[in-house]
């Protein structure tokens, strides 16, 4: 098995976060969540809820939430919080434990921060805030690396410095993003940020990011299409290099526009098996049929020889019971990502390397 846990990362909607709330125990230890905040996320609102029940969750599972705010503008509600999004976040997830825990309060702290290679003095100077209060990790997000990134070195020292965190307790996510095939110069780029970063921080400390769902679907019929992620993992550690492997879930690594669904599209599913995502569409003829339609592709899933069985995870057992006769039904986005996700979830936290 993998000396470093896989790690996924997923958008801070409501599916995802349904998910990771439904995470069984014994799968916590062998995956670590990256929650990439949105511009969508309104305080108060139903997501805004959800991600602090996961951040309380994934906690009781023992695992600390790794928090991200690639995605946010200064228009979100999040950004615009004194101290940032981090520390009101921390804040919040605070708050809740004496709730949930009563007096056996864990010590550990209620995120972990993902800071961009570039990230601004300001916004590392409030990460050592954070360190300052309670020890904790911090991971650095290189994004889109490229063959000669000269100045990857000096970044990654800077943030060192700037947000006080203790060697051994740094970790690099080298993010290819979107991939469509594996292709030489991009495993060649990330081999060589991988390196750089393992130099400064040791072994054990990087983890090679990316995602091949695309962002739209284009066909009706059920298509299998290569996890690209894994052919990159895999070609980076031809290299030499020991990284963890990282993925983006179901989702395009990418958000929409705007941060939302602008309408509910036709009902699909994106099944991950080894190596491969499994696609399955139906064409909607009115919105009264969405269910009925997502039933009917669930029906094919089912009969499928890599369907995992419904035991394999909270969320194949919520599709088992989407067939025409397993008396449930899921006619929204949110319930078929969750169910989706679950699986994914379960996927990459019981597979060993050779069938990922």
């Amino acid at each position: 098995m993998q000396a470093v846990p896989p790690l996924v990362a997923l958008k801070c909607k409501s599916g995802e976060l349904s998910a990771l709330r439904d995470l069984e125990k014994d799968s916590a230890p062998r995956v670590r969540f990256v929650v990439e905040l949105l511009d969508s996320v309104t305080l108060g609102g139903d997501v805004f809820r959800d991600l602090i029940k996961a951040a309380l969750h994934v906690t009781d599972l023992g695992r600390t939430l790794w928090i991200d705010t690639t995605w946010l503008t200064p228009a979100s509600p999040l950004a615009q919080q004194p101290g940032g999004a981090f520390e009101f976040l921390e804040g919040r997830i605070e708050s809740a434990l004496p709730e949930t825990y009563g007096l056996f309060v864990p010590e550990f702290p209620g995120l972990v921060p993902v800071v961009a290679a570039t990230a601004s003095d300001d916004e590392l100077r409030r990460v050592r805030l954070l360190v300052e209060h309670r020890d904790r990790d911090v991971a650095i997000r290189v994004h889109h690396p490229q063959t000669a990134d000269l100045d990857l070195p000096g970044r990654i020292r800077r943030i060192m410095r700037l947000t006080g965190a203790r060697p051994g307790h740094v970790h690099a996510i080298v993010d290819s993003g979107f991939l469509e095939t594996a292709e030489a110069r991009r495993i060649e780029a990330a081999a060589k940020s991988t390196t750089v970063a393992q130099d400064l921080l040791g072994p054990a400390t990087v983890t090679v990011l990316a995602g091949s769902i695309p962002a739209k679907r284009e066909t009706y019929a059920t298509t299998e299409r290569l996890r690209s992620e894994v052919s990159l993992w895999n070609g980076v550690r031809q290299e030499g290099q020991e990284a963890g492997y990282g993925d983006y879930g179901v989702a395009h690594p990418v958000p929409p526009a705007g941060g939302s669904q602008a309408r509910t599209p036709n009902p699909y599913l994106c099944y991950t098996v080894p190596r491969k995502t499994v696609i399955l569409r139906r064409k909607l003829e009115s919105d009264d049929a969405r269910a009925e339609m997502f039933s009917d592709l669930v029906d094919e899933l089912v009969e499928r020889a890599d369907f995992a069985g419904s035991g394999y995870s909270w969320g194949d057992h919520e599709l088992a019971r989407c067939r025409r006769l397993g008396g449930r039904t899921a006619a929204s986005v949110p319930r078929w990502v969750s169910m989706a996700t679950s699986h994914h979830l379960e996927h990459v936290a019981r597979r060993s390397e050779a069938d990922l």
